[in-house]
């Protein structure tokens, strides 16, 4: 087993060894983008939508509420209103104004900065014990908000992983996490994440990889293989010829046929 993760937590490094080739070393700053709640609000609003959305959607809330406690005691239905761009609004509402009424019940205010201070694996409990925060949510949360070191794993990130077989095919975002966080070194944490998310975008994309311009693909066995059971690019499939043009052949060839047999009898 510890041979085993040293082998991944070699791999990784060479994984993010080729990374850095493709997109630099610069990375964006390590800055939160807001509390510890508003994070979690953000990262809540983004499940199952687009980024713009999910951002657009949070503007919206907080341009109509200018505090948690509003959100919380507002109508149910103008909460939904100010999110209905992201989708299922009237589930997002209740969740979040029921995670708003936790946390006031809980903390006597609204705010988790105690997760600053929490050890990693509570922390993660804590806020995965809320009613619709996932492992990915809450990996974002801790990783954005506190800087702590955990690599969350969105849609992308995980294919990127699969891919590269270091994780099992079928792993999901918990298990992923479980098994990578672990393999980065202190503190890379955050541009882990950034450089594989990017990866995920321009390179690994779902469908029609750019596997021929990729660092990682002599690391990957997905890419090896879609290279290897390439058709050659020289080799040229004759068109098809239109149903009604062949249609008509079959047509004129038995009409031909007819009139041959006529003129024999």
């Amino acid at each position: 087993m510890l041979r085993r993760a040293k082998q991944k937590r070699q791999k990784l490094r060479h994984v993010l060894r080729g990374l850095r080739r493709m997109y630099g070393d610069a990375v964006p700053p390590r800055t939160s983008k807001g509390a510890g709640l508003d994070m979690l609000v953000e990262a809540m609003l983004s499940q199952n939508t687009n980024m713009r959305n999910a951002e657009r959607g949070y503007r919206m809330l907080r341009r109509r509420f200018d505090s948690w406690t509003k959100v919380m005691n507002a109508p149910v239905s103008d909460v939904q209103r100010e999110i209905a761009i992201c989708g299922l609004a009237r589930m997002r509402a209740r969740r979040l104004q029921d995670l708003l009424r936790r946390i006031k019940s809980e903390r006597g205010a609204l705010n988790i900065d105690h997760l600053a201070g929490e050890p990693m694996d509570a922390a993660f409990e804590y806020l995965m014990s809320f009613h619709g925060i996932g492992p990915k949510t809450a990996a974002f949360t801790l990783l954005f908000a506190f800087h702590r070191p955990i690599v969350p794993m969105d849609n992308g990130v995980l294919r990127v992983l699969r891919r590269l077989r270091m994780v099992r095919p079928k792993a999901r975002d918990l298990e992923c996490e479980r098994t990578i966080s672990p393999l980065v070194a202190n503190g890379a944490h955050y541009a882990t994440h950034v450089l594989l998310f990017r990866h995920a975008r321009h390179r690994c994309r779902p469908k029609n990889p750019k596997c021929d311009d990729c660092d990682l693909l002599p690391l990957c066995p997905h890419g090896q293989r879609l290279v290897r059971h390439r058709p050659p690019q020289d080799l040229e499939v004759p068109p098809k010829r239109p149903m009604s043009r062949r249609l008509a052949l079959y047509v004129s060839a038995g009409i031909s046929k007819r009139v041959e047999e006529e003129s024999m009898a």
